[in-house]
């Protein structure tokens, strides 16, 4: 490679013409919703009805204080997760790793990259464990109700409308899909600039259930039409230097 990428919209720039990830740039806008912060990169899979959000992340090496600023990929991990918000199915943080860190501190780097996916698969087993144990609960209170209703009807008493039992079985849904968190919905890619890799390191395993809430539906179905504002001009405008 022979230019510098001097920032995040350079890094976005490069792996959208490069690896094809995804077509729309800087979408501030779903339907008449303003939204922030904007998401950076917005793929829509018409076929799956999928659609997945990028936040790109330049991890700089800061030579006064010989080492690399971690600011940006906590500030990324947390702009990433606030993706969810915006109706999309799974969400990941690309983290870009310039050719200028030295040996030593690129290998440090990489280590608190990989700490920092082992404490989200940490995460991800404990939700998933303590969620399928809510579940379970949830799944012998619902029988419980429904026992109740049953015997209403047999003994010819009145039955009552138990507003808890569509709400549980909604919840029991909802528990079951283990992305309620957005913990399993949420990924990590790194691309290294002196190998041009772009590589997954934390997969979005599952998507993120929208359909528990009116409004994240609501703002899926307008990114599966198409009708959010973004930066039509970022590929034909953008340059890298």
């Amino acid at each position: 490679m022979d230019y510098e990428i001097r920032d995040e919209d350079d890094l976005q720039f490069y792996l959208m013409k490069r690896f094809k990830l995804g077509e729309f740039a800087k979408v501030k806008r779903i339907s008449t919703i303003e939204i922030s912060p904007e998401i950076d990169l917005v793929d829509v899979n018409e076929s799956q009805k999928l659609v997945t959000g990028f936040e790109f992340k330049l991890l700089k090496y800061r030579k006064k204080w010989k080492r690399v600023s971690f600011h940006s990929m906590y500030q990324g991990i947390g702009q990433a997760l606030s993706y969810f918000q915006f109706g999309v199915d799974k969400s990941y943080l690309v983290l870009g790793l310039s050719k200028g860190i030295p040996d030593e501190i690129f290998s440090r780097t990489i280590k608190k990259i990989e700490e920092t996916i082992t404490i989200f698969n940490t995460l991800r087993k404990f939700v998933t464990e303590n969620v399928e144990k809510i579940a379970e609960k949830i799944g012998k209170l619902q029988g419980i109700i429904q026992n109740v209703q049953s015997l209403y009807r047999t003994e010819a008493m009145p039955v009552y409308d138990l507003r808890i039992h569509p709400m549980l079985e909604k919840s029991t849904k909802s528990f079951r899909e283990r992305g309620i968190t957005g913990i399993g919905s949420f990924g990590i890619m790194v691309w290294i600039e002196h190998d041009d890799q772009l590589m997954t390191k934390l997969e979005a395993e599952e998507n993120f259930p929208v359909f528990s809430n009116k409004d994240l539906q609501h703002k899926k179905e307008c990114l599966l039409r198409k009708e959010f504002r973004y930066d039509k001009n970022f590929l034909t405008r953008g340059k890298l230097r």
